[in-house]
């Protein structure tokens, strides 16, 4: 497997693994909770991910045709607990993960398409695979830095989430 699709798979876990401890520390009110009412809630940024990835990864990519509810990721409200929100984005990364091992350095220029069905209000386009790991990557850790912050600021106790050393 190249470097480029090595990396972008080692970031996608590492961004999911912040988000487990994230999530996996709040309860299902303080998930769906935003801040104000056109801002996400973390529920909402993990639907997203989740839609985000397996549309680029699995869909484009893989070519397993997933058409995702982009606007209904951001409009829910509730409904699923953090154990079933991690456990949606760990059954789209293990997808990810059988599409990807079928790649070779040599597939990372070739084009595909990342669909968009055309009521949804974005453009469907052509990328070549890296550009699209690299991007689904970088996305992802977006999200991710979003999803900790909010967790931090919804969580009970001042723990770092991340076990990272910051100074007072």
């Amino acid at each position: 497997m190249s470097e480029i699709i090595t990396e972008c798979m080692r970031r996608l876990e590492q961004s999911l693994g912040y988000i487990e401890k994230a999530v996996g520390e709040l309860p299902e009110d303080k998930i769906w909770l935003r801040p104000r009412p056109k801002m996400n809630a973390i529920g909402n940024l993990c639907l997203h991910l989740a839609g985000n990835e397996a549309q680029h990864i699995g869909g484009a990519i893989g070519g397993s045709g997933t058409v995702r509810d982009r606007r209904g990721e951001f409009l829910a409200r509730g409904g699923m607990s953090g154990a079933e929100l991690l456990d949606r984005l760990r059954t789209v990364r293990e997808e990810s993960r059988c599409v990807v091992r079928q790649l070779t350095g040599g597939d990372l220029e070739r084009e595909v398409t990342v669909y968009y069905p055309e009521d949804s209000g974005v453009q469907s386009y052509r990328w070549s695979i890296q550009k699209v790991l690299i991007g689904t990557a970088e996305h992802y850790a977006y999200h991710t830095g979003q999803i900790v912050l909010a967790a931090r600021w919804l969580q009970d106790e001042d723990i770092h989430l991340l076990n990272w050393k910051h100074y007072e």
